[in-house]
């Protein structure tokens, strides 16, 4: 059951949020579709201040991760953010518990 788990922290810089989200878009699309080792990949905002932004990315190994940080849709995203953020923060875990998510 241990997946590897990254827990991403952006602040957006106001102006530029809807550009982020546009990226982080394609981003955690891409990802979900092509990678076979990227299992999840959620993008929550702060409800008191919609420029932070947290990303809840599930991997099947951190060699699955490694392999993330180096596809194209990847690289572009981290290009394209760098300069409409003012903070990145991330932290790795290992996930033991995950019951199935439900439709709805």
């Amino acid at each position: 059951m241990n997946k590897f788990v990254l827990v991403v922290e952006f602040d957006v810089k106001p102006e530029c949020l809807d550009e982020f989200n546009r990226l982080i878009d394609i981003n955690a699309h891409a990802s979900v579709a092509n990678e076979a080792g990227c299992y999840q990949f959620d993008v929550v905002r702060g409800m008191e201040d919609p420029s932070k932004i947290l990303l809840y990315e599930v991997y099947a190994s951190e060699e699955a991760f490694k392999v993330h940080m180096g596809w194209a849709h990847t690289q572009t995203f981290l290009a394209a953010a760098k300069p409409l953020i003012t903070r990145q923060a991330a932290t790795r875990w290992l996930r033991s518990v995950a019951p199935a998510v439900k439709a709805g």
